[in-house]
């Protein structure tokens, strides 16, 4: 592998099905820059960046479920390659990356890009565990200042993180959106599970984990013979889930469809006709959440149902792509939302405010953004 690159992309998630680091990769590349992607990734991952002329260094994920033994053997074989990844600007892709890329950039005298997706200090994942809370937040402190620029994913989350660490450069808003395409609706999902024609098909997709608002999907299937609820992803909190289903008897209307990679994503998603984003505010990386499921949805042209977060409250104001509840919905709420949209004029009505939505919340319209990053006097 050549050590001369223009960006280093470093990531420890899974990178198929990673859908803001493969944009901003491909992004990078189709600018012509020279982009090497070091992550977790198996032959799904490189059949998705070979295209663009992407070199990668992958490896299969871990099975270690703690993110600490992952990082622990994100960092020992990061150490094997570590005089190869010279290049003149590093990307952190998450927190977890950022003390390596901040070395790195140190040692090459580089340019140091951190893309801050999440609130890193206060993941829903950490609320009981303060200590880790702090070790985050101290890592973040630590590196932060040595950003060349800080990115997030909302304007909320800018505005926390120059205040919390008084950044004198405001963070990029790089929207977590998907490429413009025009799908095509099919009955991918009834095919593929043999559901019934007259079936309503709700959707969750992302990462399974407590305060996502699955479980109220669960329970709304109780008092919704004709509608079933596919899940388009997986995770720790899965088994909790599968065991609610089993005791209201719902087993056999909760599909799980697995993890798909990014480029197969949106097929799978148009062929839904609801799509799910009850997010909790049971941290603060959630209240503020404007989570890519729901701009993928919207490329994909189904309406969603979301909780009334600020950030997400705002979005849907201005688009109106879907219907919002109190934050402490009801059950009674949430039905009333999914009968509103199997009403077929006004699920249309949705549908067409989603496609023309999707010309502005597409990745296109972030890329001027990401296409400045590299062109400025420092860099």
């Amino acid at each position: 592998m050549d050590n001369r690159w223009d960006v280093c992309i470093l990531s420890m998630s899974d990178v198929a099905y990673d859908a803001r680091t493969l944009n901003v990769a491909r992004s990078f590349a189709r600018q012509g820059y020279r982009i090497c992607l070091i992550g977790w990734g198996d032959a799904a991952a490189y059949r998705q960046l070979q295209p663009y002329g992407i070199a990668a260094l992958l490896r299969p994920r871990p099975t270690a479920r703690r993110v600490r033994w992952q990082w622990l053997l994100f960092a020992l074989w990061l150490l094997q390659h570590w005089q190869r990844l010279h290049a003149r600007a590093y990307w952190a892709a998450d927190l977890y990356g950022l003390p390596f890329a901040a070395s790195l950039a140190r040692m090459h005298q580089a340019c140091l890009f951190y893309d801050s997706r999440e609130i890193f200090a206060a993941l829903a994942a950490l609320r009981k565990r303060p200590l880790m809370q702090r070790i985050h937040q101290w890592v973040e402190r630590r590196y932060i200042r040595s950003v060349h620029r800080c990115i997030v994913s909302g304007k909320l989350d800018a505005e926390l993180l120059q205040r919390r660490y008084h950044l004198r450069t405001a963070p990029l808003v790089l929207l977590n959106v998907p490429p413009y395409r025009v799908p095509v609706r099919t009955d991918r999902i009834r095919h593929h599970l043999r559901l019934p024609p007259h079936s309503t098909v709700l959707l969750y997709q992302g990462a399974v984990h407590e305060g996502r608002g699955i479980e109220h999907g669960i329970r709304l299937l109780c008092r919704l013979p004709e509608v079933v609820l596919c899940i388009l992803g997986d995770g720790a909190y899965r088994p909790t889930l599968e065991q609610m289903a089993a005791d209201f008897r719902v087993s056999d209307r909760v599909f799980w469809l697995g993890w798909r990679p990014y480029d197969e994503l949106l097929d799978w998603t148009a062929s839904a006709d609801i799509g799910l984003a009850l997010i909790e505010p049971i941290s603060q990386s959630y209240e503020l959440a404007l989570p890519n499921k729901v701009f993928e949805y919207c490329m994909a042209g189904i309406p969603t149902i979301a909780t009334a977060l600020p950030a997400l409250r705002e979005l849907f104001e201005q688009y109106r792509i879907g219907i919002l509840l109190s934050v402490d919905f009801s059950l009674e709420e949430l039905g009333r939302a999914v009968r509103t949209l199997r009403i077929p004029e006004v699920w249309q009505q949705y549908h067409d405010r989603c496609r023309k939505a999707a010309t502005h919340l597409c990745w296109e319209a972030q890329h001027p953004k990401l296409a400045e990053l590299l062109e400025t006097p420092s860099c």
